[in-house]
């Protein structure tokens, strides 16, 4: 197999070649394909999210800017001894380097004339990271690192506004989830390569009377984070993968149930992981989502009644909720704020999921009614199965040999 020149990823067309040769090889028909090689192809897609918090005080205006380390790779050489893990000392030798490329690419203004970033504060290193974060964590909540920029105001400005330039450099798709913050109300704000700026007027948070409602009505707020939500299941490849196993053998009926479950299911962790009322260790979730879909994979080869699955697929949201919880996790909302931005985000999830139902049931139901459809269930279930044993394996020991 051809891997993809960055990271040792398999490319889409490689990936897409070996489903071919193998459908060909089980003389499965071309439209099988779509089992096969969507799981992959949606990885080779998934974008980057950083977060912005921006906090206007009468004296000054503090820029939190928060990465993982598969981000900061593409912007400097964090792991100078190239043995797989980014230590304390390693973050510290990069961070010049990091400050630099961000004062030159997130760009201030603050009432209508531009701004430095200020003071760059010493680097924030993950609280339960211990020592060194290693590869498998690179990209998830574990390895998020803060970059805090402060700069001092004679006065509260009425307005500030902030834009990135990054986006050639981090990838078309990356985006930034921000927060502004004036006199104790917040205001949520999405940044990418088509909106990379935003104009934050202060005047909008708090006056003198007492706090009044933010300048962007309810409505857009709910709309950003119901996009991100879509995006998101759209391009975790290990969600499509358990929804696959699930959605290849159930019938219509059944699957109501099913997604019913896993939704309830998956929003009750969501709320309580993004609210920190319930935390788990990233690398226990990560394993654990790839183990439902072993799993479920698994019991498609013995088992013909699923008239049980939205009971098992109830337990199992559980975990996946905690890892939708985890692309939310740098945000650092207040309570009311995150609640809002969770069920919006939810809602995106939802609606997401039902997408892909909606594309695959034409499949399944072909499939019941091929004369080698138990077969082709039989092969894209052993195919989903070792796909979440390969990232099982790789989350549980921190190995990074997946193409995947």
């Amino acid at each position: 197999m051809t891997w993809a020149a960055q990271g040792g990823r398999a490319s889409p067309r490689a990936t897409f070649a070996f489903a071919r040769r193998l459908a060909r090889t089980l003389a499965l028909p071309r439209w099988l394909l779509f089992f096969l090689a969507f799981p992959a192809a949606a990885f080779a897609h998934n974008p980057d999210t950083s977060y912005a918090r921006c906090r206007v005080a009468d004296d000054r205006v503090e820029l939190r800017l928060i990465y993982d380390i598969f981000t900061l790779l593409k912007i400097a050489s964090l792991d100078a001894d190239h043995d797989q893990r980014i230590t304390r000392a390693e973050l510290s030798a990069a961070a010049p380097a990091i400050v630099q490329f961000l004062r030159a690419h997130a760009r201030l203004e603050i009432d209508g004339q531009p701004a430095a970033l200020g003071e760059a504060l010493a680097p924030v290193w993950p609280a339960d990271a211990g020592e060194s974060i290693a590869a498998p964590d690179w990209h998830s909540a574990a390895s998020l690192l803060a970059f805090p920029f402060q700069q001092r105001i004679p006065a509260l400005p009425r307005e500030v506004a902030l834009t990135f330039t990054f986006f050639p450099q981090l990838g078309a798709r990356h985006t930034v989830l921000g927060v502004f913050e004036a006199r104790g109300q917040t205001h949520e704000v999405t940044f990418t390569e088509g909106e990379p700026d935003y104009l934050f007027d202060t005047s909008f948070a708090a006056t003198d009377a007492g706090p009044q409602r933010s300048a962007t009505p309810l409505a857009a707020t709910l709309a950003r984070f119901l996009r991100l939500g879509i995006s998101h299941i759209f391009l975790g490849y290990d969600h499509i993968c358990f929804l696959l196993a699930l959605i290849v053998v159930s019938r219509f009926g059944e699957l109501v149930k099913i997604i019913t479950s896993f939704t309830v299911a998956h929003c009750i962790t969501l709320i309580l992981a993004a609210l920190k009322i319930i935390t788990l260790p990233s690398r226990l979730i990560e394993c654990g989502i790839a183990l439902t879909i072993v799993y479920v994979a698994a019991e498609n080869l013995w088992r013909k009644n699923t008239t049980h699955r939205w009971m098992l697929t109830f337990s199992f949201g559980l975990i996946h909720g905690f890892g939708f919880a985890n692309v939310l996790g740098g945000l650092g909302l207040p309570r009311e704020a995150t609640i809002r931005c969770l069920l919006a985000f939810n809602v995106g999830v939802e609606l997401g999921q039902l997408a892909i139902v909606a594309a695959a049931l034409p499949v399944v139901l072909l499939l019941a009614r091929w004369r080698h459809g138990t077969r082709a269930v039989a092969t894209v279930s052993v195919v989903v199965g070792v796909f979440g044993l390969g990232w099982f394996v790789q989350r549980a020991l921190g190995l990074d040999f997946m193409p995947l």
